[in-house]
């Protein structure tokens, strides 16, 4: 197994991992993940660019904590718990007398313990940060979660019970989230690839007859469907240089007198 080989096996075992651990792996699964190849630290850190720049992997510490938030996703983070503070503290045996009310059907007592547990939301969204789903959604989907939380919590025994049902809404609401987007995210991929022979075709025959090729010879000769490349020109607004376009000039040269009047 060639250098290349082994990279790629190592990589798909590393993005297993990840998926066990919220997306992040530390920097001591990498050497761990890679240490067949006998990697220097300068090499080491090529490899956490990589990672960085083109995967949703996240690299967390040594410990496997998770990375500082950056950019925007730190800038709201900062002012939602800014705001968050301006709620009355819950401490321990508060919240359990309002899971115990809010099992009961009380009104109340169920609007309390969703203000309580705002802060809960915010620490299970900065599990899933940096998946490719802004902070700020995560949290929404998750306040969301808890709101329906309550429509279920009566069917709960006990508060620990309660408390476990809530934050498994909340979590897999926002997992969904992320699925959801890596979802649209590798079909855009796929879109953008097959795109990308569209045009690589388009020359290479237009390179062979040396001239345009007509919609219908690159779609017989390669065997695209029309209405994809049809999509691929309006995506790309018709331009692409090595594709004779059907359209208006066509249709002017034909009926020279045509106007919009007739």
């Amino acid at each position: 197994m060639n250098q290349e080989e082994l990279f790629s096996e190592q990589l798909a075992e590393l993005r297993e991992l990840a998926k066990n651990q919220n997306g992040t792996v530390s920097v001591s699964d990498v050497k761990e993940a890679f240490s067949e190849m006998e990697l220097d630290d300068a090499q080491i850190k090529l490899i956490l660019d990589y990672l960085k720049e083109n995967t949703r992997i996240k690299v967390g510490n040594e410990d496997g904590e998770e990375t500082e938030l950056s950019g925007e996703d730190a800038g709201y983070i900062k002012l939602y718990l800014e705001e968050l503070k301006a709620l009355p503290e819950v401490n321990d045996g508060k919240k359990r007398v309002l899971f115990m009310g809010a099992m009961n059907g009380e009104k109340t007592a169920k609007e309390e313990l969703m203000t309580a547990l705002l802060p809960q939301v915010v620490d299970i969204a900065r599990l899933y940060a940096g998946q490719g789903v802004p902070l700020e959604d995560l949290i929404g989907e998750g306040n969301v979660a808890l709101t329906m939380s309550m429509d279920v919590i009566e069917q709960e025994e006990t508060p620990e019970e309660a408390e476990e049902m809530v934050a498994g809404m909340i979590m897999r609401a926002m997992e969904e989230l992320v699925n959801e987007d890596l979802l649209s995210q590798d079909a855009f991929e796929e879109w953008a690839e097959r795109a990308n022979e569209v045009l690589d075709k388009a020359k290479e025959l237009s390179e062979e007859l040396l001239r345009k090729v007509t919609i219908e010879e690159l779609c017989n000769e390669a065997g695209f469907e029309k209405d994809f490349v049809m999509d691929v020109l309006e995506i790309t607004g018709g331009g692409i240089e090595y594709l004779e376009i059907p359209g208006d000039n066509q249709e002017n040269a034909a009926n020279p007198k045509k106007t919009d009047n007739n």
